[in-house]
């Protein structure tokens, strides 16, 4: 039996690895959630246009409930993630929410701006923009409206509308609480 360079073993188990990590990318952009998130985020961007500055300084809250708009989930957790994600992907600069003492992080219904008031949330974060949303449950589906909101003067800059399948995954991800 001959023995086996360690160069070629290297190189033929990142290759395996390689692949596995494709076909888990693959899984991941083929599901419809994550493919309706990421494709809202570029639908704010499009609609937003020249009032979007990439260097503009952004924050992003957790969707909420549209029937209380005091509840969040974790899927109006990871869907804002998400779009986040998105605008990451493309320059966009998003300030971490959870790094900051001065907004209520709630750890089963996420971020919340205390102040309603976005010249406040702007000056307290430096930031020129804010990703909000709302979500309502169907039958078949959960209805999705993202929101860019300019802190200045609380302009709507874009908003999108979508929706999402409500499968068994989104059942357990719109559990008010999760154990």
């Amino acid at each position: 039996m001959t023995r086996q360079h360690p160069l070629f073993i290297l190189v033929l188990l990142l290759s395996v690895a390689g692949i596995s990590g494709c076909k888990t990318v693959a899984r991941t952009l083929g599901n419809p959630v994550i493919t309706n998130n990421h494709q809202a985020a570029q639908g704010l961007i499009g609609i937003a246009g020249d009032q979007l500055d990439p260097s503009s300084r952004m924050l992003a809250a957790s969707f909420a409930n549209i029937d209380n708009l005091s509840l969040s989930s974790s899927f109006g957790r990871i869907a804002s993630q998400q779009l986040v994600s998105a605008f990451a992907a493309e320059g966009y600069q998003f300030v971490e929410l959870l790094l900051r003492n001065n907004v209520y992080v709630d750890q089963n219904q996420g971020e919340f701006l205390l102040s309603r008031s976005l010249t406040d949330i702007s000056a307290q974060h430096n930031a020129d923009v804010v990703l909000v949303g709302t979500y309502a449950i169907a039958e078949r589906n959960i209805y999705v409206t993202a929101r860019l909101i300019r802190t200045r003067d609380s302009i709507i800059l874009a908003s999108h509308d979508y929706a999402v399948p409500y499968t068994p995954d989104m059942r357990r991800l719109l559990r008010p609480e999760r154990w």
